[in-house]
């Protein structure tokens, strides 16, 4: 993996295309994000470049213009823009898109949660977008709230979905229809954030298709909903397992104001298995929109309505059919009687007749029976117990506080993490990165030191107002005097001559490695 240098150079007033680079407004691990302004029309756009250090790597470079050619491909108003790409003349890959004003899905959620009407309409307008991203047979993979962006006033944002860097053209290169190409990732590469990861995802599985993508939808408006993912954990093994294993909980408990039929969509798309989820993302939007019925997903066991009957009443089916009398009251006991146990008609006359005599004969049988029987003892009356003390309530215990997944990643893998504390000099070994940290959710810094053997030490501070991934890559310490003049000896190379850039079916340069 190429070492990223964090000292390189800035391009703070250089010419990039037609555009005039104006301040550096984002940097991750592999790349820095720049905002440059046309010099005649004004048009401000945002400039995407890869680190120089990785340019040459052609798998990385690869797939840093896939990305740009996946948002080509799928031209559609939710999703960024691309406007050209191409390399710098120090062969730094870079593409130009669109610049968005607005703020990021994941800094609306920190705000507080989203009511189900404003979740359903963001989410609605990323389900069309990602519809025909599918349609092109392409799969993003890495769905998350920083990777999609609301631009326009806050009651009715549009939407702009943004990274397509690890998304998955599922079609050949020569397909007519999509004109795309598979870019191949280094094995046992991670591609996708644990905490939106579909099931298939997690287990490391080659079958990744659109459905992926669903999953990863579903757990985001289940956080803007909730304002909480479905599943969080210490470390990222439990999450995975969580997300392959355990049933989520379901809206109606952690937002019980959450429509009923936003409920069932949502637990469908969490489906473990993808063949039970929708088929397509407009179905998921219809669903959610109240406009489909949401059955039981295929395969799915249903029981017979006499089961259903059996399991509401309490009783069991037997083999006649008929429920066995288990009358208690008057009321249920005439429910029992049947057709077949109805009396004769009869003379209504002499029907009122036996009815007196029948009276009469009962009225001396009892009177009879009472002058002959010996008076019954008193029954004694129990004294009323006194009442029970009344016990106060204990106090409501404090709900417990928020937490936040912190993951430091470095370049070398032998990289020990420290984290700084007042009065210590070296502060505590975290140990060897990749290290995955729950803290209690604050906005207070604590600064974290990256040491590795013949590496220059790197400190950062970072706050826990959020989950994040922290990726750094470490500067070599200066070669000995001796490497030094070996180097000055080593003859120089000339450089390679610049081939000319080819262009492809869609009139856009395809550049040469």
């Amino acid at each position: 993996m190429p070492i990223v240098d964090p000292q390189e150079t800035s391009l703070v007033g250089r010419t990039i295309g037609n555009y005039k680079v104006v301040q550096q407004i984002g940097e991750g691990g592999m790349g820095v994000v720049y905002l440059a302004e046309h010099p005649i029309i004004g048009r401000k756009v945002a400039i995407k470049l890869l680190h120089s250090t990785f340019a040459r790597d052609s798998e990385t470079v690869a797939r840093f213009f896939n990305e740009a050619r996946a948002i080509h491909m799928i031209a559609h108003p939710n999703i960024v823009e691309i406007l050209d790409f191409g390399q710098t003349s120090d062969g730094q890959p870079y593409f130009i898109m669109e610049f968005l004003s607005g703020q990021s899905l994941a800094d609306r959620i920190a705000a507080g949660p989203l009511s189900s009407t404003d979740a359903v309409i963001i989410v609605s307008q990323i389900c069309e977008a990602l519809q025909a991203a599918h349609e092109k047979n392409i799969v993003h993979r890495d769905l998350k709230p920083h990777n999609v962006y609301l631009v326009g006033p806050p009651a009715k944002p549009i939407v702009k979905i943004l990274d397509f860097g690890v998304a998955k053209m599922t079609t050949g290169w020569n397909n007519a229809d999509s004109g795309g190409h598979s870019v191949k990732t280094r094995t046992g590469s991670l591609m996708g954030t644990p905490l939106y990861m579909s099931p298939e995802q997690c287990r490391g599985s080659g079958k990744l298709d659109h459905r992926t993508d669903i999953y990863s939808l579903a757990v985001i408006l289940y956080e803007m909903i909730a304002g909480v993912p479905p599943f969080t954990a210490e470390g990222v093994g439990e999450l995975f397992a969580k997300h392959m294993l355990e049933p989520p909980p379901s809206l109606s408990q952690t937002a019980p104001q959450t429509p009923p039929y936003v409920v069932k969509a949502v637990n469908r798309a969490l489906a473990k298995n993808l063949e039970d989820r929708f088929p397509t993302m407009i179905a998921f939007k219809e669903a959610l929109n109240g406009r489909m019925e949401i059955t039981a997903p295929p395969g799915a066991p249903r029981p017979r309505p006499a089961e259903q009957i059996a399991t509401l009443s309490g009783t069991h089916q037997t083999t006649s059919g008929r429920p066995p009398i288990e009358a208690t009251t008057l009321s249920s006991a005439v429910a029992q009687v049947g057709d077949d146990v109805l009396l004769p008609r009869r003379n209504h006359k002499g029907l009122a007749i036996s009815l007196v005599v029948a009276v009469a004969v009962a009225g001396g049988a009892i009177m009879f029976l009472r002058s002959n029987r010996p008076a019954a003892p008193p029954v004694p009356v129990a004294a009323t117990p006194p009442p029970a003390p009344v016990r106060p309530e204990p106090p409501p215990l404090p709900p417990p506080p928020e937490t936040v997944m912190l993951r430091l990643e470095a370049e070398p893998d032998q990289t020990h993490v420290f984290r700084k504390a007042a009065g210590s000099a070296e502060g505590e070994d975290l140990g060897q990165v990749p290290i995955d940290l729950k803290l209690t959710k604050g906005g207070e810094k604590t600064s974290y030191v990256f040491r590795a053997e013949g590496y220059k030490d790197r400190t950062v501070a970072l706050d826990a107002s959020r989950d994040r991934v922290q990726h750094l890559a470490l500067d070599r310490l200066p070669a000995p005097a001796a490497d030094k003049k070996a180097i000055k000896a080593a003859p120089v190379r000339p450089k390679p001559a610049k081939r000319p850039a080819i262009h492809d079916a869609d009139g856009l340069a395809v550049p040469s490695f």
